[in-house]
């Protein structure tokens, strides 16, 4: 795993900019070694052992790609959702953590990373997606993003049926059911109350003094 930019003094000296925006992008070979860890994890489940899988490959099939239900499963349980942006070749379909609130198809173009704490990211370092570890932060937080578009164009390409298959699949169904919808309004909520939780801590650090 290429190491990238550790920045996690600036980031605490901002409180988190970029992580309360958007969550970071993925790279092909972060998917692979979530999908590696979520495959072994419920097999040691099923068979009651443990054993260190953060270096272990996913299953592929014959064209060196995960299957459409491995990666559409995998997807459904975890912490990152298809989203897309317009390159040069057209619409690229690529994964990225989620937004809280919000589900496995990326509709919501901003939003807190699932992954943001008060204390930072969740994800230890070597499990923190590609748009994470390259992300340069700045003194005058204008951070770099050193993970660009046109790298992620190219790396995401061998993957471009599987993810608008899936992102297709599901995005007319979970448009119909209210779903957006739905998970918009609870985003709202959790901001509401976030900012009434924040109000009310400086308002009791504020009697203190």
């Amino acid at each position: 795993m290429d190491k990238g930019y550790e920045s996690a003094e600036l980031c605490r000296s901002c409180g988190g900019a970029c992580c309360k925006a958007n969550g970071c992008s993925l790279s092909p070979e972060d998917m692979l070694r979530e999908l590696a860890r979520a495959a072994f994890e419920e097999r040691d489940e099923r068979e009651g052992v443990r054993r260190d899988c953060s270096k272990q490959s996913s299953g592929k099939d014959r064209d060196g790609l995960p299957s459409g239900s491995e990666l559409e499963s995998w997807l459904r349980n975890s912490q990152c959702a298809i989203d897309s942006f317009t390159g040069k070749a057209g619409p690229c379909y690529y994964i990225r953590m989620r937004h809280k609130c919000f589900t496995f198809i990326g509709v919501d173009a901003m939003g807190e990373c699932v992954a943001f704490t008060e204390n930072g990211c969740a994800l230890p370092y070597e499990r923190r997606p590609k748009g994470g570890r390259y992300l340069e932060g700045r003194r005058d937080r204008h951070c770099l993003q050193h993970y660009t578009r046109e790298e992620m164009e190219q790396d995401w390409k061998p993957y471009q049926l599987l993810l608008k298959e899936i992102w297709c699949r599901w995005h007319d169904r979970l448009e119909n059911e209210g779903v957006f919808q739905r998970c918009e309004e609870e985003y709202m909520r959790w901001q509401r109350e976030k900012r009434q939780k924040t109000e009310k801590r400086q308002k009791t650090e504020g009697e203190k003094r």
